[in-house]
């Protein structure tokens, strides 16, 4: 055999055909591959789709937890108005400024507006219009004249908060020697009518009482209190703990201001004899924080969550056709008097 036959014997010969299959099954092999990778594709994108849409359906129902509030109401300042009435044995003399809310659901809003006249009125109501036997024991001992003259301010609204201070001056008996300065203030949670104390959303303590006078003492000019006072004004604060007297009521309160900080302050109102002052007296002190300043002293509250997402709504109408005190509004002679 020579050479050429044994080449020809190594070589294989394939059939034509079988060449066309062995074609045919790469070419499927391909689109198989093909179809694979498109199929991966597509499952990926339907995954990266569902993931989307659960995140969206998150974020909605993470939405829907927090309620909206209400973005449109309106604030009208109103003024019970009452001068010489005849219906007592002393003269009266009111002008009580009190604002009324409008725009949100009505049940809330009668409970919330029964709130806010009811705050404007409360010394005019212990001293002139509910008595007490004591009180009217102390009328008949020393009242000529009772006046009272209150003014608010709607400090700041939100969808979530309405926050009002309250500030006023009454005769106990004669606007000369016996007229005392008190204030009060409401922050309310407008969707469920909730009046938040200073102890409900911070934790008033020895600390606190310290930090609260270093700021009153720097806006004033004056010495910081020592540890016996610390202990007297904290009493003032919390007298359920710490003990009262029947000289005052002590009565906490803030408020919010349009900057969103807080205006925390007490005032003591006299309960009987204190009220004769033999000059105007205001026991009212206040000092002003910011959010940064309070947060060692926060408790866990729901106030917290709606003054974070708290933003500026509504309107405060002024009131119209305000009347001024004769005896205690802003020309009146008592404030010139020679004391």
């Amino acid at each position: 055999m020579d050479e050429r036959e044994a080449y020809q014997r190594d070589v294989i010969i394939v059939p034509d055909n079988e060449e066309k299959n062995i074609e045919e099954k790469n070419n499927e092999e391909q689109n198989n591959e093909g179809k694979s990778k498109k199929k991966w594709i597509i499952l990926s994108a339907v995954f990266l789709a569902a993931l989307i849409a659960i995140g969206i359906i998150a974020a909605i129902k993470l939405s829907d937890s927090f309620p909206k509030g209400y973005e449109n109401y309106t604030v009208q300042k109103e003024q019970y108005f009452v001068e010489y009435s005849d219906e007592y044995d002393y003269w009266d003399v009111l002008t009580v400024e009190y604002p009324q809310l409008s725009g949100i659901d009505d049940e809330m809003q009668t409970q919330i507006n029964q709130l806010l006249y009811d705050t404007a009125m409360d010394r005019v109501n212990y001293w002139h219009l509910e008595p007490s036997d004591d009180v009217k024991a102390f009328q008949e001992e020393h009242f000529s004249i009772f006046a009272s003259d209150v003014n608010c301010d709607v400090t700041y609204h939100s969808q979530y908060l309405l926050s009002v201070d309250y500030k006023e001056y009454y005769s106990a008996g004669n606007p000369v020697w016996m007229t005392n300065g008190t204030e009060r203030a409401l922050t309310i949670n407008l969707l469920t009518g909730q009046s938040y104390r200073l102890e409900d959303i911070l934790e008033v303590n020895r600390e606190f009482i310290r930090l609260w006078d270093k700021t009153l003492s720097d806006d004033e000019d004056t010495e910081y209190a020592d540890e016996e006072d610390v202990d007297l004004v904290l009493s003032w604060f919390l007298p359920e703990e710490n003990g009262s007297n029947d000289i005052f009521f002590y009565n906490s309160f803030f408020y919010i201001t349009e900057d969103k900080d807080l205006v925390i302050g007490v005032s003591l109102d006299p309960v009987l004899e204190r009220a004769i002052t033999y000059e105007p007296v205001n026991r009212s002190l206040s000092a002003r924080f910011s959010l940064e300043e309070l947060e060692d002293f926060k408790k866990q509250s729901d106030f917290w969550d709606k003054y974070e997402k708290s933003e500026s709504v509504g309107e405060v109408l002024p009131c119209t056709d305000k009347k001024e005190n004769l005896w205690l509004g802003e020309s009146a002679g008592v404030w010139d008097w020679e004391y």
